[in-house]
C-alpha cells in the first residue's frame, strides 16, 4: 500500500489549522495583518509564548533489543507541571519566567504587569495567541502605545 501511494506522488503528511481561520472576521484580520507586515520594523515585534512540561510525561513504551526489556525512568512521587513564559524579540528573549504549576489568567496578568510591561518600549507591538487560560481582561498598570 505504501509503495502504491508513493508511486502516486502522495506523502504521509498532515498540517492542522485552527478552525477559527475559516471564520470571515478572522480571515479578514489575517489578510490585513499579512498586508501590513512589510511596513512593520521587526525590532518592534514582541511575541509572547509559553510552554510547559509535566513530570509524568515519561514515555511508557520504546524500542529495545529483541529479548531484552527496555528500562525507562521517571520521577517518583509528586507529579508536577512547570510552565515557562517569555517574550520573544528578534534580538533575544525578555521577561522569562518559570512557574511551578500550570498557568492561569491571574498569573498571566501578574506576569504582564510585573515582568513584561517594564521591558516594553514605546512603539512595541505585542503579539500573543488567543489562549483562553491567559484571558482575564485588560492588564493593570502602565501600558505603552
Amino acid at each position: 500500500m505504501w509503495r502504491f501511494l508513493k508511486r502516486e506522488g502522495l506523502s504521509f503528511k498532515k498540517s492542522l489549522f485552527a478552525v477559527e481561520q475559516a471564520r470571515r472576521d478572522v480571515a479578514w484580520r489575517r489578510r490585513r495583518w499579512k498586508s501590513l507586515q512589510d511596513r512593520i520594523d521587526p525590532a518592534r515585534l514582541v511575541f509572547i509564548d509559553e510552554t510547559w512540561i509535566k513530570t509524568n510525561m515519561a514515555p511508557l513504551r520504546g524500542w529495545g533489543p529483541k529479548g531484552h526489556r527496555l528500562h525507562g525512568f521517571a520521577p517518583h512521587g509528586r507529579w508536577r507541571t512547570m510552565t515557562f513564559l517569555a517574550a520573544l524579540r528578534c534580538n533575544g528573549v525578555t521577561a522569562p519566567y518559570v512557574l511551578d504549576g500550570p498557568i492561569n489568567g491571574e498569573f498571566f496578568r501578574a506576569w504582564v504587569d510585573q515582568q513584561l510591561v517594564p521591558t516594553l518600549l514605546p512603539g512595541d507591538i505585542v503579539i500573543m495567541d488567543n489562549e483562553e487560560r491567559m484571558q482575564v481582561g485588560k492588564p493593570q498598570g502602565q501600558s505603552h502605545s
